[in-house]
C-alpha cells in the first residue's frame, strides 16, 4: 500500500528540507544499520551465552526424564563448557569489538 501522490511529494519535500538544514542527520536518517548492527555486540553475546545454557539444560531435563545417562551426560558437558567457550572467546576478542 503506496503512499498518495499529494503525501508522497510532502513526504519528499519535508526530506529536501531537512537535507538542507541539517545534512548530517539528514545522511543518518538515509542510511539504516545493517541487520546484525541492530543490537550491541555484548547483547548479542548474552544472548548466544543464555541459549547455549537453556539448551543444555533441555537436554539434561530430557535425559533424566528419559533415563537416558548419555543425553544426561551431553546435557551437563553443554551446560558447563559451552558458556565457558562463549566467555573465553570474549576475553580474548575483547581488544578487537566494539
Amino acid at each position: 500500500m503506496g503512499l498518495a501522490e499529494d503525501e508522497q511529494r510532502e513526504l519528499d519535500d519535508i526530506a529536501q528540507r531537512l537535507a538542507e538544514d541539517d545534512p548530517t542527520f539528514a545522511a543518518k536518517l538515509a542510511t539504516t544499520p545493517p541487520p546484525h548492527r541492530l543490537l550491541p555486540p555484548r547483547v548479542l553475546r548474552l544472548i548466544g551465552l543464555l541459549l547455549i545454557y537453556a539448551v543444555g539444560l533441555v537436554v539434561v531435563i530430557t535425559g533424566v526424564s528419559l533415563s537416558s545417562t548419555v543425553l544426561i551426560a551431553i546435557g551437563a558437558a553443554v551446560t558447563a563448557c559451552g558458556p565457558v567457550v562463549v566467555i573465553v572467546q570474549t576475553w580474548r576478542n575483547r581488544g578487537t569489538s566494539t
